[in-house]
């Protein structure tokens, strides 16, 4: 569902793997507009017709399927991920969601223009991957745009204020 929240659905290619949820503009794009880590899913409930609501920690997605069958598929799946992923996650205790901190996991991040965007971004990289962020709440939301691996890109200086960061797909100013 599109972000004002009416209902006009936009439609997108989503792809599920063990650690996001992601959609993207067509089944070509490499980047994703959004990422769900499957981590953050506490729900998956069918609401009416076709259409399903994945309940995060802090956030609800609305999506729509093109008939039930795929709409009980979708749903089907994503409980099943979310399960295996709760009962393998260590017991977490009200101290240590309070003192856990995805900050602690980042090599480095702050804000950062990139071209193609109005504002700033809110860019971490953490490993071998740098993720965008619309800000830094959605950071502490975990609630993404994309990430780029870094085995694929290089980086290299354009001038004073402004590097690329260059993949097989893209070029990200």
């Amino acid at each position: 569902r599109s972000p004002d929240r009416s209902y006009i659905y936009q439609k997108r290619w989503v792809k599920l793997d063990a650690d996001y949820l992601r959609y993207f503009d067509s089944e070509k794009d490499t980047y994703s507009k959004r990422l769900i880590p499957v981590s953050s899913i506490s729900r998956v409930s069918s609401i009416g017709d076709q259409k399903f609501e994945v309940v995060t920690n802090n956030r609800n997605f609305v999506f729509r399927a093109e008939n039930d069958a795929d709409r009980n598929e979708w749903i089907w799946t994503l409980q099943q991920i979310a399960e295996e992923r709760k009962s393998k996650a260590p017991e977490r205790t009200p101290m240590s969601l309070a003192t856990d901190s995805t900050t602690d996991l980042a090599d480095k991040s702050g804000f950062l223009e990139l071209r193609g965007f109005k504002h700033k971004l809110f860019v971490v990289v953490a490993g071998d991957k740098v993720f965008l962020y619309k800000n830094a709440e959605d950071y502490r939301l975990r609630i993404g745009i994309t990430y780029i691996e870094m085995n694929v890109g290089n980086v290299k200086e354009v001038d004073r204020r402004s590097f690329d960061l260059t993949t097989p797909y893209r070029i990200f100013r």
